[in-house]
């Protein structure tokens, strides 16, 4: 749900009571972790963090404990690097967290607790959380005055991948009242931690909302988006009946790809992996660089002689982008025929998401523009996506995936509550039987018509039974039958869906109506069905 900046404090499940704790830090790592959807340590900033108290405790997040004085010693470090750095404390609630974290004390000792939920001793000051934690678990973000929240909000404003549209953003002058008497950090008694980029979550997260975007372009990226998160495994042929397409769930979840794969399979996956691989170093290459470099170190290994020749050509029209050659872009998918070879043209032919959402072609089909989504989706990762590209349910979800596959790559057992799955337009308007209801067809010409679709609706007239007319009369844009008639506006559920799956996206607000119809329309089928059962 969009909560706005001075909205109400959200509603709690009585049976789990707030557990609020606090991040200290500066107004622009706070921009930054919420355009990551991350909440995490500076390594994840790659060299844009600004010290302050997650520096002090590699790979954890320290959070101090609600309603006890924070650390002065620990404000002053979030602001120490520079002048214009604003103090932030960010409040989270660690309701919906389990597993095992550690209690921080006064004097600098530490302990290990089960869970969030341990009873804290009196002079316990902080908890310390191993990162990554999605930004769901925030409460609030809070300043000190009002000028800072107007400065941090103003700063938001200056990017196009921060959205404070769901964020409670306050002014709570009294979480600034410090502790002078407690020094920070105290004795360091924590072993050397590890504090790593987050590479595959942010790859996995660029992966899912491409999915997401292309779910609506066609059924099969419609099956794609719901296997890999973890729907009914419906049409789950049309995903594997691609070599390449069929590991994209062991991808996901963090397998690697079989060496007895199909060598398509094991190609593509492996440029994929070379990209988030790239991604934990200081980039010396361009991704487009890592990927032939990749593909080049492949072509003496390839055991099927008969697919090298392909590749080597492969290989030569993607450098060929590189320096303005290579011939159009129909003769180079005439030239390349398969989904390996076409999404890593596309690869090279277009930037950015958006660029790739934009584009279409009519030889391109179905999977190879779905597999060049993903290769898109691991080149800018979640913290380059724009705010149109952020839909604030997907958003929800995706942090939770990412935070979650850093964890399990780690080994950590810290469990969160997952967001619901975000459903794309076209999921909603279909059904697996493939059959609209009458109350979705309402919903679909309405769409329509505040689309101007006119494409997609006709209008059906029945005539008035007796002797029919040998013509019409035509006055200007209107036509005069005789007798009654009655009229029936229809859409026509091809040209609708393909509609559906064409950039840009229809506008957020007209989203927000079209989904909260089709869930009524939903709600009143299942009460018709359970009527009917009992």
């Amino acid at each position: 749900m969009t909560t706005k900046i001075d909205a109400p404090k959200k509603q709690r499940s009585r049976r789990k009571p707030a557990r609020i704790w606090h991040l200290v830090t500066n107004h622009q790592n706070m921009l930054y972790m919420l355009a990551a959807g991350m909440v995490m340590g500076p390594a994840g900033f790659r060299g844009k963090h600004y010290s302050d108290p997650l520096n002090v405790y590699p790979g954890w997040i320290p959070l101090f404990r609600d309603k006890v004085k924070v650390p002065a010693d620990a404000l002053n470090h979030a602001t120490s690097e520079r002048k214009h750095l604003l103090p932030c404390i960010a409040s989270f609630d660690l309701s919906e967290l389990s597993g095992p974290v550690r209690m921080l004390s006064k004097d600098g000792r530490m302990r290990d607790v089960a869970s969030p939920a341990a009873r804290k001793r009196k002079d316990d000051i902080a908890l310390l959380v191993r990162a990554p934690l999605p930004p769901t678990l925030l409460l609030s973000i809070n300043f000190c005055s009002s000028e800072d929240r107007q400065a941090f909000e103003s700063a938001a404003n200056d990017v196009s991948n921060v959205d404070l549209s769901s964020q409670r953003v306050e002014v709570e002058e009294s979480l600034f009242s410090s502790d002078t008497e407690v020094s920070w950090p105290a004795k360091l008694l924590l072993e050397a931690g590890s504090d790593i980029i987050p590479a595959f979550g942010q790859a996995l997260g660029g992966v899912l909302a491409m999915l997401y975007h292309t779910a609506n372009r066609s059924d099969l990226g419609l099956a794609a988006f719901r296997l890999v998160t973890g729907a009914a495994r419906d049409k789950i042929d049309l995903v594997q009946n691609d070599p390449i397409l069929a590991a994209l769930p062991r991808w996901v979840y963090g397998g690697e790809i079989s060496e007895q794969a199909d060598t398509r399979a094991r190609l593509f996956w492996g440029v994929v992996q070379s990209l988030v691989i790239a991604q934990t170093h200081e980039r010396s290459q361009t991704p487009i660089d890592v990927s032939l470099t990749y593909l080049e170190n492949q072509l003496d290994l390839l055991q099927e002689t008969e697919f090298r020749p392909r590749l080597e050509r492969l290989i030569a029209d993607m450098r060929g982008f590189l320096g303005l050659g290579g011939g159009t872009v129909t003769e180079l998918l005439e030239r390349h025929k398969g989904s390996l070879s076409r999404s890593l043209l596309l690869f090279c032919l277009r930037e950015h998401c958006t660029d790739l959402l934009e584009f279409s072609h009519p030889l391109l089909k179905d999977a190879e523009y779905l597999l060049a989504g993903i290769l898109f989706g691991v080149r800018d990762t979640w913290l380059q996506l724009p705010k149109e590209l952020r839909d604030p349910d997907l958003s929800a979800y995706v942090a939770f995936r990412m935070a979650d596959a850093e964890h399990r790559k780690q080994g950590d057992n810290l469990v969160m509550d997952a967001p619901p799955r975000p459903k794309p337009l076209r999921e909603l308007f279909t059904s697996p039987s493939g059959e609209w209801n009458s109350m979705t067809k309402e919903v679909a010409v309405e769409l329509a018509s505040k689309c101007n679709w006119n494409d997609c609706i006709q209008t059906r007239i029945t005539l008035a039974e007796g002797d029919l007319p040998e013509s019409f009369e035509r006055k200007g844009l209107q036509v005069v039958i005789p007798g009654r008639v009655k009229a029936v506006e229809e859409v026509d559920e091809v040209k609708f869906l393909h509609r559906l799956g064409q950039w840009p996206p229809i506008a957020p607000e007209i989203e927000s109506e079209v989904r909260e119809k089709l869930a009524l329309a939903t709600e009143k089928t299942e009460q018709t069905v359970n009527g009917h059962l009992n």
